[in-house]
């Protein structure tokens, strides 16, 4: 059967505290198509201050799991992290999380909100997310008040969340002193297209 579009309304959240530049402006130019994940952004990386660069373990950006798509491999899809089958939800979460463009970050109460859920419910979804980092980057995903917030199990502080900062940085997202994204023009994403299928009565 067909499958019916939802396209959500964009809704405003809550803005970081304001900060200092950490440097000039990151550029974004942004092209839609009518897919909507097939979204280009281009973001000028070298517009950050290198000195602010984190320092981490894991910086990769650019390996890409095989995602499955079609309702017969999802029913057979098992989680590299668990070994438990994908649930339908979490495939809801990653597919939503899957549009967030390079250079752009949204957060668990967009996703929520989109999916008449709960951000902790999106949170830990994405908690165990095995197509990361692409193409269900979750590194994207911040809390409400753009506070960096967890990463892989892990909140606020650690190993993991620097990886987390480390790879937004080299999308052009830099971080203040208190680890809240640095505000810029088009910064949050939060244009997500629910597909429901439609059920064959």
């Amino acid at each position: 059967m067909p499958a019916e579009r939802i396209t959500i309304v964009k809704r405003t959240v809550a803005k970081a505290a304001d900060a200092s530049p950490i440097t000039s402006k990151v550029k974004v130019q942004k092209t839609k198509t009518a897919s909507p994940t097939a979204v280009t952004t281009a973001v000028t990386i070298n517009a950050l201050d290198p000195t602010k660069k984190p320092v981490a373990v894991d910086e990769d950006i650019e390996t890409v799991h095989t995602y499955p798509k079609s309702q017969a491999d999802r029913e057979n899809a098992v989680n590299r992290h668990t070994g438990r089958k994908v649930t339908p939800f979490q495939f809801q979460v990653y597919d939503l999380c899957a549009q967030i463009p390079k250079g752009h970050i949204s957060t668990y109460k967009h996703l929520s909100d989109a999916l008449h859920s709960s951000p902790r419910a999106v949170g830990q979804a994405l908690k165990i997310n095995p197509y990361a980092p692409l193409p269900v980057p979750c590194h994207r995903v911040l809390d409400s008040k753009l506070f960096i917030g967890g990463f892989m199990g892990q909140w606020a502080k650690g190993e993991k969340i620097d990886n987390k900062k480390a790879k937004l940085y080299l999308e052009g997202v830099a971080f203040d002193e208190t680890d809240h994204a640095v505000k810029r023009e088009d910064l949050i994403f939060d244009d997500f297209s629910v597909v429901k299928a439609v059920d064959s009565a």
